[in-house]
């Protein structure tokens, strides 16, 4: 495939490959069923393109089979065609005779054909659709198609029902005369079996569960995409930030839409600077998506569109072109005039990609076979009833257009959705109906948090925070990859990006030298041809068991059997993926010369099946890994963005936790609140210059006592687990956690910044110990803090322990205990 899957699609991929094979071998007698789950925004159609691809075409890890037939079945026309043009836009070997979709007007086969994909829909399948009768000179119906495949292609005939759970709502999941459970549970009216090998995806797997329930069949082990996994990979906005009304006013749709107006109009505007900046190859045009009300009498809608259009010219300063503005109603599908202006009809699936259009007018339509991540901001004029509806159409639209996340505009991390008829009740609701659908981004009112800017007389601190590079870490809920992959994609970013041309090949040819070594170590002791021969050859077993006399079991070794060279080819490639997928057996043979290709690949295979050597080749790459990333970690994070975010997830990935250069962001967002109180000399501030904050008693007095130094220059609130933020890693109860100091405090010694680090904390909590160590052990990497303060406080007044001073780490060094730290609090604050 052309696009490059993330880590956790690649463990999908490997999962789905497994029981494809075990299903093949099983289905001749059971009916086997296979399942992926994934939140929207995992690229589930893009790992079953994978899939595809793999068994049609042969891949590394999977054996060409050119004569499966492949059924994709969902329940609209829209996700049909949406599901095609994805797979062949993005696929290498499918050609587009491979993908087939089938037209009920013209498709009569008797049988499908090997090698292609067949793309269906249920609305074609209705008591009066052409495809399930014998009419109009039709030989076949469809059903009969399918029942003709599973007779003489069963092994080899797959059934992926898209989004399962759409065909499972058409009519309630109690009722098994659903049309996909037709295909799931076989059907005596239309004389079809149930199809023997069948993969659902489905955003949960509770979903796929209702629709093959009474299904007699062999369900293999789901292979599930966790939310985590989605949201920390950067395919998904981070944020759904809604605006709703608090209730009990007038509602003033108009002057909401202005707002959304402004808020696109900002995003435009953003965006642009964002991709010169970073030298984008395709700039980033936002949409302003409009949900309108229904017809209502001669009217395509009952929302007055004229006014809608006429608002959003006025906050814009000018009139539209043609095709600026288009609508996506269903009905009419033809050419309306808009306040004076001309606006066509334009297919959901193709919205993404016509690039002039920048105001969408829709109903219903979007909410099925319809991705556009340029979609920045929607508005609704639909009323609270339509929650689960919204719920569902903000599926389609919280992808991120790059495909990951902004590191220097938090703003451009969110999408921002504006509902005039909704309350916070309502929205509550929205909010559960969203987690139902898989929607794993962070959902806040857009009442609940602030937008703030460099203030521009800190711009000087700012940039320079930012060119110390600090230390900060992330921590992830578990390892993904093993160290070999991480080093070899980040040996891949280092020549993409012109630092390291060198670093993939020399640490190809250092491994190399190590299975010649593994290899040369086991000829020298003497053990090679019989390792060898443990390859090539295998002692075949039987086991009788005498029903006549009583059941005794005799063994016997009866003959042994030599590997072909396809067996040998097979475990190569087999091999070859195990390692990276680096063509490392390739290179072995070019290398050294051996007396047959045979011979090389078995010394290969023989290197990768040993556990010795696979230990010692993860410590390779482990030390390797890590010594490029401290050599390019600066380099890389003071380059373009797109470079930085890739460099960030690789070494994620590489590890639970990882280490990354601090850059704090543009653009960030804080929680705000009507009790929130203005603090001045933030660094960052909102439009009217100002930001504001909920601190309690000991934050408020510690920031007053800071402001007051003679060197003070101005602060940062360091807001946990935000990605311009520093972390510090720390241990507890054997688990790897982060703790984000609350304040950065800047001030100026002379000409220079220093910067200093201020955690209040209350020395009730069990962390306290802890956390007093993961800092310490944070300052014996990074030297360019210059305070690292714990306080606590105690009769009025505050304690300080300044981790950062080398006369309390020596102590901090011999500490074991609360109570060591409580006889350093004491110590050091008589």
């Amino acid at each position: 495939m052309k696009l490059t899957l993330a880590t956790f699609q690649q463990e999908a991929l490997k999962d789905l490959r497994d029981n494809c094979i075990t299903a093949q071998q099983l289905c001749k007698k059971n009916q086997c069923i296979l399942s992926l789950s994934a939140p929207t925004g995992a690229g589930k159609t893009i790992i079953m393109a994978n899939l595809i691809e793999d068994i049609l075409c042969g891949s590394a890890e999977c054996v060409k089979q050119d004569n499966a037939v492949f059924l994709w079945l969902s329940g609209w026309p829209e996700l049909n065609e949406q599901s095609l043009n994805k797979i062949y836009f993005n696929a290498n070997n499918l050609t587009p005779g491979t993908l087939f979709s089938i037209s009920d007007d013209s498709f009569d086969e008797e049988i499908f054909a090997d090698g292609k994909v067949y793309f269906l829909n249920t609305q074609k399948l209705g008591v009066n659709s052409n495809l399930t009768k014998n009419r109009d000179g039709r030989e076949y119906t469809i059903w009969e198609t399918i029942e003709n495949t599973i007779s003489r292609k069963r092994d080899r005939f797959f059934l992926i029902i898209d989004e399962a759970h759409y065909g499972a709502r058409s009519r309630g999941a109690e009722n098994p005369e659903t049309i996909m459970q037709k295909f799931v549970l076989g059907s005596k009216d239309d004389n079809l079996s149930p199809l023997p090998i069948i993969i659902g995806m489905s955003a949960t797997i509770e979903r796929f569960r209702k629709l093959i329930e009474g299904a007699r069949a062999m369900t293999l082990p789901p292979v599930e995409i966790k939310p985590e996994d989605v949201k920390d990979s950067g395919l998904l906005k981070d944020k759904i930030v809604i605006d709703h009304q608090k209730g009990g006013g007038m509602v003033m749709e108009m002057a909401i839409l202005a707002e959304a107006a402004s808020d696109w109009m900002d995003k435009c505007s953003r965006w642009e600077k964002y991709c010169k900046e970073q030298g984008e190859e395709k700039m980033v045009k936002p949409i302003l998506a409009i949900q309108v009300e229904n017809s209502g009498g001669n009217e395509p809608s009952r929302t007055d569109l004229d006014e809608c259009l006429k608002t959003i010219e006025r906050v814009v300063g000018r009139k539209f072109e043609v095709g600026e503005v288009i609508h996506a109603f269903g009905d009419p599908k033809t050419d309306i005039t808009i306040y004076g202006l001309k606006v066509p009809y334009v297919e959901p699936s193709r919205i993404e990609d016509a690039e002039k259009v920048k105001i969408v007018f829709f109903k219903e339509s979007l909410s099925t076979g319809w991705d556009c991540p340029r979609v920045e901001t929607m508005m609704s004029f639909r009323t609270a009833n339509d929650s689960t509806y919204i719920a569902q159409l903000m599926g389609r639209i919280v992808r991120t257009p790059l495909h990951r996340r902004v590191d220097t505009d938090e703003v451009l991390n969110n999408v921002h959705l504006f509902l005039p008829y909704f309350d916070k009740n309502t929205v509550d609701r929205i909010v559960k109906d969203l987690n139902s659908e898989g929607i794993s981004s962070d959902i806040e009112a857009a009442s609940e948090q602030q937008t703030l800017h460099v203030d521009e007389k800190f711009r000087e601190v700012f940039d320079w925070l930012n060119e110390q590079q600090f230390i900060t870490w992330q921590i992830k809920r578990n390892r993904i990859n093993n160290y070999l992959t991480s080093l070899f994609a980040l040996t891949n970013l280092l020549r993409n990006g012109g630092w390291d041309a060198h670093a993939s090949k020399q640490s190809k040819y250092e491994i190399v030298a190590m299975i010649k070594g593994f290899i040369g170590h086991l000829k020298e002791r003497g053990q090679y041809e019989h390792a060898i021969n443990g390859l090539r050859k295998d002692l075949r077993v039987s086991n009788e068991y005498d029903n006549r006399n009583g059941g005794e079991v005799s063994v016997s070794a009866d003959r042994v059997i030599e590997a072909t060279e396809y067996d040998i080819e097979k475990n190569f490639k087999r091999a070859q993926a195990q390692l990276a997928h680096q063509d490392l057996g390739m290179l072995y043979c070019k290398e050294y010369t051996v007396e047959t290709f045979v011979e090389h690949q078995l010394d290969f295979i023989l290197y990768s099946k040993s556990e010795y050597a696979m230990k010692e080749l993860e410590e390779y790459a482990k030390r390797k890994f890590y010594d490029l990333q401290n050599r390019w970690r600066k380099d890389i994070s003071a380059g373009d963005d797109k470079y930085k975010t890739k460099f960030d997830s690789i070494v994620a990935e590489g590890d639970e936790a990882s280490q990354h250069s601090l850059k704090l962001w543009e653009t960030i967002t804080l929680p705000y609140g009507e009790d929130f109180k203005e603090e001045t000399d933030h660094m960052f501030v909102n439009k009217d210059g100002k930001a504001v904050f909920k601190l309690d008693t000991w934050e408020k007095d510690i920031l007053d006592e800071e402001k007051k130094r003679p060197d003070f220059v101005c602060w940062v609130r360091n807001q946990q687990n935000k990605g311009w933020a520093l972390c510090i890693k720390y241990e507890m109860d054997r688990k790897v956690k982060s703790f984000y100091p609350d304040f950065l405090i800047i001030r100026k010694e002379g000409d220079r910044y220093i910067v200093d680090m201020l955690e209040p904390h209350n020395p009730a909590f069990n962390d306290n110990y802890a956390k007093t160590i993961g800092l310490y052990e944070y300052l014996k990497e990074e030297k360019g803090i210059a305070r690292a303060e714990i306080i606590r406080k105690e009769d009025n007044r505050f304690l300080r322990l300044n981790v950062g001073d080398s006369m309390i780490q020596h102590d901090v060094m011999s500490m074991h205990s609360d109570d060591d730290l409580n006889n350093l609090f004491r110590k050091y604050n008589p």
